[in-house]
């Protein structure tokens, strides 16, 4: 299971996690390395995460993740806003479901089976413009699972 990530939009962090083989589980510690840190120097950040091509998650990853969500749990101030994550396998969406079971998630995760609604999902929430009623329609609309 590999992870790669971008920043070049912060505060929007976009991550892709694909089955690609991960040497040591490299790009996993630098990913979590970079949310951690994101809450030792106290910045607001919000993620866009493609799980779409995972079919064979990394179960050792999924519990060292459920400790480190915990661990960040405990800050008085979440700074991650919120999660829009794309993800269109069952198995997949199961697991997640089983992490938030044992671990909540640290703010709002929106779930979307494809990109495109989650990109425009992303939209709509960065936008002043559009009210909460605006914004709860749309997820509505295109059934879309707030959890």
């Amino acid at each position: 299971m590999k992870i790669l990530f971008n920043t070049f939009r912060f505060p929007t962090v976009k991550v892709k996690i694909t089955n690609d083989t991960d040497v040591d589980n490299d790009s996993y510690n630098r990913f979590m390395e970079y949310w951690e840190n994101n809450y030792k120097i106290k910045k607001h950040f919000h993620l866009v995460m493609d799980l779409a091509s995972l079919t064979i998650p990394n179960m050792g990853l999924c519990l060292d993740f459920i400790y480190r969500q915990r661990e960040m749990k405990k800050s008085e101030i979440q700074y991650l806003d919120y999660s829009v994550v794309v993800v269109n396998n069952t198995l997949i969406q199961t697991i997640l479901n089983g992490i938030w079971r044992i671990c909540p998630p640290l703010n709002t995760v929106y779930l979307v089976t494809e990109m495109s609604v989650g990109i425009a999902l992303l939209k709509c929430i960065n936008n002043p413009i559009y009210s909460a009623e605006y914004i709860n329609t749309y997820i509505e609309m295109y059934n879309i699972t707030k959890i």
